[in-house]
């Protein structure tokens, strides 16, 4: 208890502010059970992260941090005191304290974040998870992912810190989304609500004082003038100010447009290419089974567009080429040439179970798919060309394995296709199918390539009225290639 009253009285050496907002942050000193060996790097990326964010004005503050390194021994009761926060968040002028803590367990870490409000006491956001890894980089994107969460649970723009008549001055500016001719809705706090049994703030209640509209602003702050009163109650330091969702949308579209953001690099989507090699096959029932195959090599163009963070659009061009022998049966030719073609084109939705780009994602898509496959024609034999044509379905999860390293798991299919001959050997289809499965990864080689490798399944079947008689295709490829993202 002394060594914590003396820590108060010196910080309490300087001058001390009145209360800040919510989008000034602090990162307090992370800890962990082992030393500070992996809380001192989670540290380090985290700050980096919010000294980089729009929503924060990030607060770091040498001298105070220095302080807590005397206090390693009884760090936790430190940080767990109301009045040493209060004292830091008045110092620091800083309204969101973050607070990090690591646990090593048998396997992995337990990993939690809490951010405190500026009076010390009250919880304004927890989350508490346990994680298989004890890798620093796969920590700190957990807390940068509940970090974003914190930032949209934050109930306003901007803050109020000067009043002239009709005339105010905010705290947050072009860096923080306040442009000129932004319309602002002006409110006031009343109330904040607690959860009854984790003491968290769940909620805040308000009144609104009026609307108005931003007419300056630089980096860090913007003055705007009233345009309506809802209320006889004049402006007041501290109010909130928020800007509505379409305002916002505009803004965004207005800078993207101005400073060029649509041609910045990794804005757009990726383009990539995949070489193949691998074994294929063609097998036809009429009386007899017939079968012919051999080696297969592919070449494969994917241009991936990404419209918004979730939705996607993607085209896919493929052609392979090889020659096929017999296999089984009865075939008057020695071989055959084969020249595949294929052609899709998709529409896709991303999930992303942990919130951020680069984690985990789902995807589920749908598209039209084309399927060639080239045969010399034999009609003694029944080898012809053939198509399958129509609506294309799928799914494909990945995961990132290590920093470098995600890899991932595709698999379409074509609903009821259309089935087609070059020179007509079986008629009209009873049924037919087509299915593909893709098991690959890619490694990053730099910042906007990526090499990549997969094994691919592909199996095409048609079955005809009549007699039994089926038409079957297939093909297994080793494809490695490089993709870019632009």
């Amino acid at each position: 208890m002394k060594r914590i009253t003396l820590l108060i009285l010196f910080i309490l050496s300087a001058n001390t502010f009145s209360q800040a907002s919510l989008r000034s942050c602090m990162l307090l000193p992370a800890r962990d059970s082992v030393g500070g060996a992996i809380s001192f790097k989670v540290f380090e990326e985290v700050e980096r992260y919010l000294k980089s964010s729009e929503w924060c004005y990030y607060k770091s503050n040498s001298e105070i941090l220095n302080i807590f390194t005397n206090y390693k021994k009884n760090l936790d009761s430190v940080l767990e005191n109301e009045r040493v926060l209060k004292v830091v968040a008045d110092k620091t002028r800083t309204g969101s304290l973050i607070k990090i803590k690591i646990e090593n367990q048998v396997k992995g870490v337990d990993v939690e974040m809490k951010v405190i409000g500026a009076n010390g006491a009250d919880l304004l956001f927890k989350e508490k998870t346990r994680l298989t890894t004890d890798d620093y980089t796969v920590i700190a994107q957990t807390i940068k992912n509940w970090l974003t969460q914190y930032e949209k649970s934050i109930p306003y723009d901007a803050r109020i810190i000067g009043v002239l008549g009709n005339q105010f001055t905010v705290d947050m500016g072009t860096d923080g989304g306040i442009f000129p001719n932004s319309e602002v809705v002006i409110l006031r706090p009343t109330r904040k609500r607690k959860h009854p049994l984790l003491k968290e703030i769940v909620d805040w209640e308000t009144e609104k004082i009026g609307s108005g509209r931003i007419i300056f602003s630089n980096k860090t702050q913007g003055q705007g003038k009233m345009l309506q009163y809802d209320t006889k109650k004049k402006l007041s330091n501290n109010d909130w100010v928020l800007i509505s969702d379409s305002e916002k949308s505009e803004v965004i579209k207005k800078v993207d447009y101005d400073e060029g953001e649509k041609f910045k690099f990794g804005k757009i989507g990726t383009i990539g290419f995949l070489f193949g090699v691998g074994s294929g096959s063609t097998t036809t029932t009429q009386t007899t089974t017939k079968k012919i195959g051999g080696t297969v090599f592919n070449l494969d163009l994917r241009g991936h567009i990404w419209i918004t963070r979730n939705y996607w659009a993607e085209l896919e061009l493929g052609r392979g080429v090889g020659s096929y022998k017999k296999k089984e049966g009865t075939i008057t030719n020695s071989s055959y040439s084969i020249s595949a073609t294929e052609f899709k084109i998709k529409a896709g939705y991303k999930y992303l179970p942990l919130g951020f780009f680069y984690g985990p994602q789902v995807d589920g898509y749908l598209g039209y798919a084309k399927k060639t496959n080239g045969l010399d024609t034999n009609t003694t034999d029944g080898f012809t060309e053939t198509s399958l044509k129509g609506l294309l379905l799928g799914a494909k999860g990945s995961i990132p394995i290590q920093n470098l390293v995600r890899a991932y798991l595709d698999f379409s299919f074509m609903f009821n296709p259309g089935y087609a001959e070059e020179t007509q050997i079986y008629g009209s289809e009873d049924s037919a199918s087509s299915y593909e499965i893709e098991i690959g990864g890619n490694y990053l080689y730099s910042p906007n390539m990526t090499i990549d490798g997969a094994l691919n399944f592909d199996n095409s079947t048609a079955k005809f009225i009549g007699p039994v008689r089926s038409y079957k295709s297939k093909q297994t490829t080793l494809r490695v290639g490089a993709t870019f993202t632009f």
